[in-house]
């Protein structure tokens, strides 16, 4: 095995946490191949075949995730490394909220106060988990969210729907009932 024999190339030497990173390597005839990612927190080890591409998800880093190509032939090991530097998502803290009252006279006011104690933290949840999702995450969550909109809103249209059929038809019944009375 010669040292020009090792190709390992990694499609992008810069990638945002979450994302994958695609690995291609060509070994010759090795006894073993081995890929070791280290992200700065935890290492782990990949068999391989002689050659081929694999993708790797980046983790949580600590500025960059090392990935290690290790060759082994013939009693003699042969290395390759490369950094593949991570951009780490921001994070977002919660917020903390005043829990709710405990006891209550059972008025309606005491209701009503329990029904927005439990409503606000419901949209401090839903709030935080939206400004914790990945931003290409939040648009298709957000082209969704408008679809639907959309579709509900052609649903009331008085021009389609279930309800112009329903009159349609209403229509067509009286008509033919009317024939049949002459």
């Amino acid at each position: 095995m010669k040292n020009n024999e090792i190709k390992f190339v990694v499609d992008r030497k810069s990638a945002e946490e979450g994302e994958n990173v695609l690995v291609s390597w060509e070994c010759g005839l090795p006894d073993a191949v081995t890929l070791t990612i280290d992200n700065g927190f935890t290492k782990s080890q990949i068999q391989l075949p002689d050659s081929g591409s694999r993708t790797v998800a980046i983790q949580r880093s600590k500025g960059a995730t090392t990935l290690r190509l290790t060759v082994a032939q013939s009693g003699r090991i042969e290395r390759r490394e490369i950094a593949v530097k991570v951009k780490n998502i921001k994070r977002v803290k919660a917020k903390t909220y005043r829990a709710r009252p405990q006891g209550g006279s059972g008025s309606i006011r005491s209701f009503f106060q329990r029904i927005g104690y439990k409503l606000r933290g419901w949209m401090g949840r839903m709030g935080y988990a939206w400004r914790a999702m990945p931003p290409k995450r939040r648009r298709i969550y957000l082209a969704l969210l408008i679809w639907a909109a959309a579709m509900m809103l052609s649903t009331c249209s008085h021009n389609n729907g279930y309800k112009a059929g329903y009159q349609r038809a209403l229509q067509e019944m009286s008509a033919t009932s009317s024939a049949k009375a002459l």
